[in-house]
C-alpha cells in the first residue's frame, strides 16, 4: 500500500510533507513556539488571583487592564455580588467580569457567561477553566435579544478579545456602519424565555455591554423587571445615541439611575474639558424606593 501524499500550501505553491526529519522537526519547533507565546496571565487585587489565557494582544491588552479600564464595574460587582447570588454577564467577551463575579458568589452561587462571538467565547471556556469556576459559570454562545430566532451575527473582527460585532445589523455603538469579516448565523431569545426555564435561575444582578443592543435585551427582561423576583441591580453601557431611550425605559419599569461611572479613559477625555454627556458610560440601575 502506497503512503498517502500530504502537502501544504505557501504562496500559492503546493508542496509536499517533507520526509526529512530535520524539516519536520523545525516545523514542530514553530508550533511550539507560538505556542510558547500564549500568556497566561495572572492578576491580583491583594486578595485573590486570577488567571486568563491570552493567545491574541487584544486578549492581553483586556487581563493587563481588569482592574484598570472600568474600575466602577469592579467595585460594584464587589460590593454588590454576595455569596450565593446569581449574576448574568450579557456580552461576556473573553471573561473578565465573570471570573470576578464567580468569585463573590461563591460556590453556592451562578454565573451566567453570554457571548455570541465564537472566538471570545472560546477563550470564555479556557479561562472559565484557568480559574477553577466549571461549577459556578455556565457558559451560553448564543445571543440574548428582544425577540426568539435566528439571526446573522456580524463580526467585525473575528479575532478574540475585540468588540463592536453586532447581532442583526452592520451599524455599531456609535451609529457608524461597519463591513462584517463574516457573518454566522446565530441563536437569539429573550431574557424572560430563559428564566421561564427551570435550567435558568433568575439574576439578582446583571451587568450588560453589549455595544449598542443594550436597549433590545432589556426589552427582552420587562416580565422580569416587572416581578417579584426582580434584580437588585443591573449595570448598564449607555452609548449617547440610544442613552434617552433606555433611561426612559427603566423608569417605566420601576428602576432609577443611582450611579454611573465612566472607563478609564473616559475620564481621561472628561479632564480635558470634554463634556461628560458625549461619552459612553454604565449606569447602574435599582429599583424605585417605594412610595
Amino acid at each position: 500500500m502506497k503512503d498517502t501524499i500530504r502537502s501544504i500550501r505557501t504562496d500559492g505553491k503546493t508542496w509536499p510533507w517533507p520526509k526529512n526529519e530535520y524539516v519536520r522537526k523545525l516545523f514542530k519547533l514553530g508550533f511550539r513556539l507560538r505556542e510558547w507565546l500564549v500568556r497566561n496571565v495572572e492578576i491580583s487585587d491583594g486578595d485573590s488571583r486570577y488567571r486568563f489565557l491570552c493567545r491574541t494582544f487584544p486578549e492581553f491588552s483586556r487581563s493587563m487592564k481588569f482592574f484598570i479600564k472600568e474600575p466602577g464595574t469592579c467595585d460594584w460587582i464587589k460590593n454588590e455580588v454576595k455569596p450565593g447570588d446569581v449574576f448574568y454577564d450579557i456580552g461576556a467577551n473573553i471573561g473578565i467580569y465573570t471570573i470576578l463575579a464567580a468569585r463573590c458568589t461563591g460556590d453556592y452561587g451562578k454565573v451566567y457567561a453570554f457571548e455570541p462571538h465564537s472566538a471570545n467565547f472560546t477563550r470564555l471556556l479556557d479561562n472559565i477553566r484557568a480559574n477553577s469556576f466549571e461549577h459556578i459559570v455556565k457558559p451560553c454562545n448564543f445571543a440574548l435579544h428582544d425577540t426568539q430566532g435566528f439571526f446573522p451575527f456580524n463580526y467585525a473582527s473575528g479575532k478574540a478579545g475585540t468588540a463592536e460585532s453586532q447581532l442583526a445589523s452592520v451599524i455599531d455603538a456609535h451609529k457608524v456602519e461597519f463591513q462584517p469579516e463574516i457573518s454566522e448565523l446565530k441563536y437569539a431569545v429573550p431574557v424572560d424565555e430563559l428564566v421561564s426555564m427551570e435550567e435558568f435561575l433568575p439574576p439578582q444582578h446583571i451587568k450588560i455591554d453589549v455595544d449598542g443592543n443594550e436597549l433590545l435585551i432589556l426589552q427582552g427582561m420587562s416580565r422580569l423587571l416587572d416581578s417579584p423576583e426582580r434584580p437588585k441591580t443591573i449595570q448598564v453601557e449607555i452609548n449617547k445615541p440610544y442613552k434617552d431611550g433606555i433611561l426612559a425605559f427603566m423608569s417605566e419599569h420601576g428602576y432609577d439611575l443611582s450611579d454611573r461611572h465612566f472607563t478609564r479613559y473616559g475620564l481621561e477625555l472628561i479632564d480635558q474639558g470634554n463634556d461628560p454627556e458625549d461619552h459612553s458610560y454604565n449606569a447602574i440601575f435599582r429599583p424605585s424606593a417605594e412610595p
